[in-house]
């Protein structure tokens, strides 16, 4: 009888006495039952609950999640169950019966009687255990291999992360025993993720296994990162628990350093030297072998810090030089921030002929269909713009300038304009008001080709962001150059020159037609002054607005990051001075303010004082402060910004039209037989309503843009007052620059009445 327990613990297979529902012999059944008490009974179900069914069912999904899991990580902790605990199971089982062949006392009483209760006894804590080990199975187990397609998608599988998060708390459940289970399956897991992690930080390969828990993505690289066939990220919901978000980065860093390398290396056929990765291999190794386990957040972003300062001290720093990136982002303040104001100018010249050229195309009427075809702005056209542009800028330089734009041959190599396609634009978040589509009838980027250095320090998602900031920094100074232009319509804005009297006509008609022409001229006046009124207010609001962005907050957020990157020469001399003024001491005798020659004034020397992976995370940084000050995180803002850029080119349409019908009409003054047959009079009247329309929404758009930037001002100081200091950085930490709000661009708006003219 009690062999018969022992091996149904063990295997978890029927038995008549812990499982008698499964007895095929009833008479043998109740003669087993009848020799049972009822205590004994309750305590051999017990038993066949708490520890047999337990067992075999944490066998056979530990077999499953070997066996099918996607998760490298899981099947390590599956794996440790099986040959840890449910080994350990078996051997006390064995242990058992070894006690009661021996005759032991714990177990065997008087008389060579053994009690079931001491057999119950022998097993105490195991019921718990296996019990937590059979909600983590269920935790980290894998569906049916026939049903995996219908009942759970590839992201409800455990995960790496999840399943490290869910062991680390269970160390805290108060059970000595389950928090010794806890964190040797903790140690385990972080073992075999630490594997993967090791591949992709000592040689920069992704893994070959499991790697879509691992939480480096890889994703084929767009057209415009050509230096990598792969384009790599974080995805934050596979990043453990105990790696911060900084870790995450300089470990995705440094396997796109690698990466980088290795491409560069195989590209110039360098294979005489031995890779960076073997190289440094024995030093990075020693870092990660340090490590115990439990991994320490502290001690882990200290080996990977480690990593990364010996990888950019020693294999990127000829890779990835200062200049290259001083390069880099010159182009990108130039022509993306719109610092070069002849690039936004020309570009805009170079839409507008453009689509002039195509209106004034002749289409057959007949063909209706094919006629809209053609309208649609084609690849070719875009590309042609870009090519004027840069001809126009090219034409700018005198002849005999012997200084060659390097920067602006460089910005053409690199510089695209494309239309954008449906899926361009992932990074950028799609509550925001597009900008892209106000250059051209098409939804249209620049996009900027990134070299396979500059790959490390300048992202795609980065790229993204600098387009998404050009196309609505452009379409500010688009919209106030449509504005400005309406004041040269002379013929809109005064009656020039002076209404003369017809030779042809005699004294008292001609009287009549000079009377006629000025009340009319009178008429048109006082009809278009309010109009007039609301397109200065609207030009005065985005020329502040436009200056406040361009002479404000891209200027100085430049200037703070350029600062920090290179530090300036004036820096250099007041250094060299300070330390020349305290060598002379207190020596009344006159010197020099020169410093000798022990004493040299140190060239700027155009090294940099941080590793590639820091430099990258301040761009970041620098970029997201840039963005916030310029307001494109505000849905309000940008949203009525967006209605009042339609309003403008509407209403600008308009004001054209009404310039050409009224010149017609003051061209055919003498002629009332054609003025009364062309219908210019109609029209011009139902363009006066229409523009009436139009100048209200242009009105009701800039004092919604300055309540919004009220509004904004008010939320800015509210932060700045609960914040105060919090945001100080310290070390060689990037302080972006943030400004004092928008408060006085209000002051000049409120100071030039723009609200109340419009």
């Amino acid at each position: 009888m009690l062999q018969e327990i022992l091996l149904a613990l063990s295997s978890g297979g029927p038995s008549p006495l812990l499982y008698p529902q499964s007895s095929q012999a009833g008479a043998s059944h109740g003669l087993l039952q009848s020799f049972l008490s009822p205590a004994e009974q309750a305590l051999l179900q017990s038993l066949a609950h708490n520890l047999g069914d337990r067992n075999r069912n944490i066998r056979d999904l530990t077999s499953a999640i070997s066996s099918s899991h996607p998760s490298t990580v899981c099947r390590a902790v599956s794996a440790a169950i099986v040959s840890t605990y449910l080994a350990n199971f078996q051997r006390r089982i064995l242990d058992v019966e070894q006690d009661i062949l021996r005759e032991d006392a714990s177990i065997v009483g008087a008389h060579n009687i053994i009690p079931l209760s001491a057999i119950v006894g022998a097993f105490d804590g195991w019921s718990r255990k296996l019990e937590w080990l059979w909600k983590l199975v269920q935790y980290i187990q894998a569906p049916a291999p026939g049903k995996a397609q219908h009942t759970r998608s590839n992201d409800e599988y455990c995960t790496a992360a999840g399943l490290i998060g869910h062991l680390r708390e269970s160390t805290h459940t108060g059970y000595p025993d389950i928090e010794v289970i806890s964190l040797d399956l903790v140690r385990v897991a972080e073992t075999a993720w630490l594997k993967q992690t090791s591949a992709w930080v000592l040689y920069g390969r992704h893994p070959a296994h499991g790697a879509g828990d691992f939480f480096i993505t890889r994703q084929a690289a767009s057209k415009n990162q050509t230096g990598l066939p792969w384009e790599y990220g974080v995805q934050d919901s596979l990043v453990p628990c105990f790696v911060t978000a900084d870790t995450a980065n300089s470990i995705l860093f440094i396997g796109r350093s690698l990466n980088h390398i290795r491409e560069r290396q195989s590209t110039f056929g360098s294979s005489k030297t031995a890779a960076p990765e073997l190289v440094l291999l024995h030093n990075h190794l020693a870092y990660l072998s340090s490590l115990e386990f439990p991994l320490n957040p502290s001690s882990f972003s200290a080996a990977i810090r480690a990593i990364r300062l010996s990888l950019s001290q020693n294999a990127l720093q000829k890779l990835l030089p200062l200049t290259k990136v001083l390069e880099l982002l010159g182009i990108l303040k130039d022509f993306f921030l719109l610092q070069r104001g002849e690039f936004a100018v020309a570009l805009l010249t170079a839409a507008d002929e453009r689509l002039v050229s195509r209106n004034k195309a002749e289409r057959p009427k007949q063909y209706l269909a094919s006629s809209l075809a053609s309208m649609t702005i084609k690849e070719g056209e875009v590309s042609a713009v870009l090519a004027r542009t840069w001809t126009a800028l090219t034409s700018y330089q005198r002849l005999d300038d012997e200084d060659v734009d390097e920067e602006l041959d460089r910005a053409r190599e690199l510089i695209r304009l494309s239309i954008k396609s449906v899926d361009t634009d992932h990074n950028i978040k799609s509550s925001l008001a597009s900008f892209n589509d106000l250059l051209l009838p098409a939804s249209t980027m620049l996009t900027l080709h990134v070299p396979s250095p500059l790959g490390l320090f300048l992202s795609a998602s980065d790229v993204d962001i600098y387009s998404h900031v050009h196309a609505y920094l452009l379409s500010i100074r688009r919209a106030h150059l449509r504005l400005s232009k309406l004041f040269l319509l002379s013929v809109l804005r005064r009656d020039h020159p002076s209404p003369k009297a017809p030779t042809s006509l005699d004294h008292h008609h001609a009287f009549n037609v000079v009377a006629r022409i000025r009340a009319r001229a009178n008429v048109r006046a006082r009809t278009l002054r309010p109009i007039w009124a609301t397109i200065a207010s609207a030009a005065l609001f985005l020329a502040e607005l436009g200056e406040y962005f361009q002479g404000e907050v891209v200027k100085s957020s430049w200037s703070t990051f350029h600062r920090w990157l290179v530090p300036t020469l004036t820096d250099d001399l007041q250094s060299v001075k300070d330390r020349y003024v305290s060598s002379i001491g207190t020596s009344g005798r006159p010197h020099s303010p020169r410093p000798t020659s022990s004493q040299s004034v140190p060239e700027p020397a155009m090294k940099s004082l941080h590793d590639p992976e820091t430099l990258t995370q301040a761009h970041k940084r620098y970029l997201a402060s840039l963005e916030k000050a310029l307001l494109l995180h505000d849905l309000t803002f940008t949203t009525v910004l967006r209605r009042f850029m339609t309003s403008i080119d509407h209403m600008s349409a308009l004001m054209q039209r009404l310039s050409t019908i009224q010149w017609s009409l003051d061209s055919d003054t003498q002629n009332e037989v054609l003025i009364a047959t062309n219908h210019l009079g109609e029209e011009e009247t139902r363009l006066v309503v229409d523009l009436e329309a139009s100048r209200s929404k242009v009105a009701s758009c800039v004092q919604a843009l300055i309540q919004a930037l009220r509004a904004i001002d008010a939320a800015s100081t509210a932060e700045r007052g609960y914040q105060g200091d919090k945001g100080l950085m310290q070390h060689d930490e990037f302080v972006p620059w943030t400004g004092g709000g928008v408060d006085r661009l209000l002051l000049k708006l409120d100071y030039g009445n723009v609200e109340n003219f419009a």
